[in-house]
This record gives structure tokens, C-alpha cells and sequence, in this order.
């Protein structure tokens, strides 16, 4: 398709309604869309779902860099935490690459995960860790780890991943990102790499898996300094997550000879209509 002009001075919600308002109820047409390199991503209503190449097709017009256009069919899911995404328009070819507050990321939204929603914690990471040691065990294609080498210098950076998709595209970011020499890619399962790491090592831990981070809270917490932070992502009502995560942080610790400490706790974005994604930052001191 030739691309001969970009709307991009329009909201995307006003472009498609406006191009497509006659054909489909407007109330049911997607307000957002999110931007990686070439590859645009989008949710739509169930009700509109055969229209998905009609909707894909007239995104491609919104923006001359979009080439491809990738529907949502469900959230995260597996032990890869792989997302369900559906080819709809343009290009098959969906790996790309963008640059976000200078740090240069190479992935493929089809295989690995990326969430456009947590730029702001991406920012907050990048600005800590300087002349630290980090474990982040949860690594993915380094969406947090990498920015914290860039901008702040750590001392070192374990970054541990065990899909080999995106443990590629890590790679690959260390190397764009000329931080080799800083973040150390670990393949494999974090509950058996973090201890091999060694106990009492680590400055700072980040934990940004939701869903399932409760399973290797006793090898982060082990993993720490006297004194030091770990940023654990969690999804919940922030009631639930003050009550119930913040027990078993503190039973888990208790168990480890520890206590933790709650320096902050704030949304990074709404994740369903009735759940939101947290942050916890805890700091773990010797009990």
C-alpha cells in the first residue's frame, strides 16, 4: 500500500472515526494504539471482529511508518509469557526496532513481551542503580535492566531470562546498546540461576513478572545486601496487594532471619477494568 500522508495530527480515535464511523459504530471502534518501530497493536470489541482486516487496512493509512498491524487476542499467558497476537494487515514481517529515552530495543511483538504502557517505570528504572550491583531476574528483552545500565552505570547487572526468544532480543539490546561490559545475560529459570549468583551480593532486585512472583520471593530476598531494595510487580486492588502480598513478604522474610520495610507503592497502569499494575518497592534488612 502506498503511504501518502500521515494523520498523525488527528487522534487515532478521530481518524477512524472519521474514516470508518459510516460503516461501524463508532462507540465500538478502538480508541488506542500502540506504536513499536513498524508494528502497530490494538484491541478490538468482540462485536467488530470481522471487520478486523477492514480496521487493520485503514491503520495502516494513519501512519507512513506503520507496515504491520497486530490485533490482541488475549493477554499474557504461558511460561514464556508469550503474547496472543493476530496478524491483521500489512507486513508478516513484525520484528522491529525503536528507540525510548535513548536506549535502542530490537524485538518482534508476535514472540516476546513489551509493554508500551510501562514507559514510566522504564524512565524511573533508569534512574537508579548507579555504581550498584542488580539481579534482575525477570529480565525479558531487558526493558528495564538495559535503560539502568545506559543512563545510571552499575557496577554489574545479572539479567536473567529463560525464554529463548527473548533472551535473543536481550542479547541483542545489550550488544545495540554497547552495555556488554555492564548487563550479563543469564539464560534459564530464575529460581535456579539467582542463587548461583550468591547470597548477600546484590544492591537491588527487580522482580517485574506479574503473576507468579510470589514463587521466587525467597531467592530474591536472599539474594540482597543488608539494606537492599527490590521493586516487585504485582497485579491486584491496591488493598489487596497491601494486605495480602505485604504478609507474605513479611512471613517469607521472617522465615529467612529477615524483615522488609515498604518504602513505596504506586500504579504503573490499569490492567483489566477491575485490576490494576502495581509496584512495590521493598527494602530487606536482617531481622
Amino acid at each position: 500500500m502506498k503511504k501518502i500522508a500521515n494523520h498523525r495530527h488527528i487522534t487515532f480515535s478521530q481518524f477512524l472515526q472519521k474514516r470508518l464511523g459510516a460503516k461501524i459504530s463508532p462507540d465500538l471502534l478502538p480508541r488506542r494504539l500502540r506504536i513499536l518501530g513498524h508494528v502497530a497493536i490494538l484491541w478490538l470489541n468482540p462485536k467488530i471482529v470481522e471487520h478486523k482486516n477492514l480496521i487493520g487496512n485503514t491503520v495502516l493509512e494513519y501512519d507512513s511508518k506503520i507496515q504491520s498491524v497486530l490485533k490482541r487476542t488475549a493477554g499474557i499467558s504461558g511460561p514464556y509469557r508469550q503474547p496472543a497476537v493476530e496478524l491483521i494487515a500489512g507486513s508478516p514481517d513484525t520484528e522491529t526496532v525503536f528507540k525510548e529515552n535513548n536506549v535502542i530495543f530490537h524485538l518482534d511483538p508476535m514472540k516476546v513481551m513489551f509493554s508500551v504502557g510501562n514507559k514510566t517505570e522504564r524512565l524511573r528504572m533508569s534512574q537508579l542503580g548507579s555504581d550498584e550491583l542488580v539481579i534482575d531476574m525477570f529480565a525479558g528483552i531487558g526493558q528495564f535492566s538495559i535503560p539502568m545500565a545506559v543512563h545510571t552505570s552499575p557496577r554489574l547487572i545479572h539479567a536473567i531470562e529463560w525464554n529463548p526468544d527473548a533472551f535473543q532480543y536481550l542479547s541483542q539490546n545489550i550488544k545495540a546498546n554497547r552495555v556488554h561490559d555492564i548487563v550479563h545475560p543469564h539464560l534459564g529459570d530464575t529460581g535456579i540461576v539467582t542463587p548461583k549468583l550468591g547470597q548477600g551480593t546484590a544492591d537491588r532486585v527487580l522482580m517485574g513478572l506479574i503473576q507468579g512472583t510470589t514463587k521466587y520471593l525467597e531467592q530474591g530476598i536472599l539474594s540482597l545486601k543488608p539494606g537492599g531494595v527490590m521493586h516487585i510487580h504485582e497485579i491486584g486492588l491496591k488493598n489487596d496487594l497491601e494486605t495480602k502480598l505485604l504478609k507474605i513478604l513479611e512471613k517469607t522474610a521472617f522465615s529467612l532471619n529477615r524483615q522488609v520495610k515498604l518504602l513505596n507503592m504506586h500504579v504503573i497502569k490499569t490492567y483489566n477494568p477491575s485490576f490494576d499494575h502495581f509496584v512495590l518497592d521493598v527494602q530487606v534488612t536482617e531481622k
